[in-house]
């Protein structure tokens, strides 16, 4: 994109889609009996915050009296980075352990994608393959799990200006959050620091290891290299896609499957930053179906 700003950035995802009830639950929201609401909710949400992302340069609007449809110049925020952005979903499911009832809703605004697997948990791995190798015609690339939700008009904007501020050398993975409700603080940030002894396998944390302005107007972003660089989605650029397209990927090495296509993908070849503790609203996402709420009165708090 070599003017940004009046260029349309082309964003394609892919999506990993399993559900299945099981009898005293897989460890996993989409496997855990009595969920199928919860599960459907948020993958209608994650589907609908995608949708969301989607720029023109002019709107449409219904003049009721003279009947007709007129063009008004779309009023875009002083910090995005391009005018029109169109995102290209696509979702990968076993076509049999799925929520229909919500695909049907996005049937005409979604691809979906039958794979054939032996084992379902290595679902999140084959949409990953097909993402990286399929890289043309795309300027970034996401990866994102089924339950994500976007609520950010410019998580795509700060994606691309981190990348082009680095190089296209480092990922930035955003913090994943779980509103609360009864708690005193709004929000629990999910994914915090891991076992030294696990972690030092992929990465040894770092704190502001790079700062940059992304408002002109506002202070420096401070980021980590992080102690838990897992947030159940990764984005990158073309360019990335391009060097990952010569290596091998990991099929496993990160908890499971699904933590391995969302994170070691990415890890094993890239620095990967989030932003820092002072500045880590900068970058976040919702887990859509929560499952951490509970530790908040489990566990000791300091």
């Amino acid at each position: 994109m070599s003017d940004a700003s009046a260029a349309t950035l082309r964003l394609r995802v892919a999506i990993p889609h399993f559900f299945r009830e099981v009898e005293g639950g897989s460890g996993y929201g989409s496997g855990r009996p009595g969920q199928r609401m919860a599960r459907s909710l948020a993958l209608a949400r994650c589907l609908c915050s995608l949708l969301a992302l989607r720029r023109s340069r002019s709107d449409a609007v219904l003049h009721i009296g003279d009947r007709c449809i007129e063009h008004w110049p779309a009023q875009g925020d002083r910090l995005q980075r391009f005018t029109a952005l169109e995102p290209e979903i696509h979702l990968f499911s076993d076509g049999t352990h799925q929520l229909n009832d919500v695909l049907g809703l996005f049937a005409d605004r979604i691809e979906s994608h039958t794979v054939a697997l032996d084992n379902p948990r290595h679902l999140p791995l084959a949409a990953r393959d097909w993402l990286i190798q399929s890289a043309d015609g795309a300027d970034l690339l996401l990866y994102l799990e089924d339950d994500l939700v976007i609520s950010d008009p410019l998580f795509i904007d700060k994606q691309f200006w981190f990348l082009e501020r680095t190089q296209h050398q480092l990922v930035l993975m955003p913090h994943r959050i779980e509103p609360t409700t009864q708690a005193a603080e709004a929000r629990l940030l999910v994914d915090g620091p891991l076992r030294p002894e696990f972690l030092q396998q992929f990465c040894t944390p770092q704190e502001q290891v790079l700062r940059g302005r992304f408002d002109p107007d506002a202070a420096e972003v401070s980021f980590d290299i992080s102690s838990n660089p897992h947030a159940g989605c990764f984005l990158i650029s073309n360019q990335q896609a391009r060097i990952l397209q010569g290596r091998t990927l990991p099929q496993d090495g990160f908890v499971g499957p699904l933590e391995t296509a969302a994170t070691l993908t990415v890890l094993a070849h890239f620095p990967v930053l989030k932003a820092s503790r002072l500045h880590q609203r900068f970058l976040q996402i919702e887990h859509g179906h929560p499952s951490f709420l509970s530790y908040l009165n489990t566990f000791p708090h300091r």
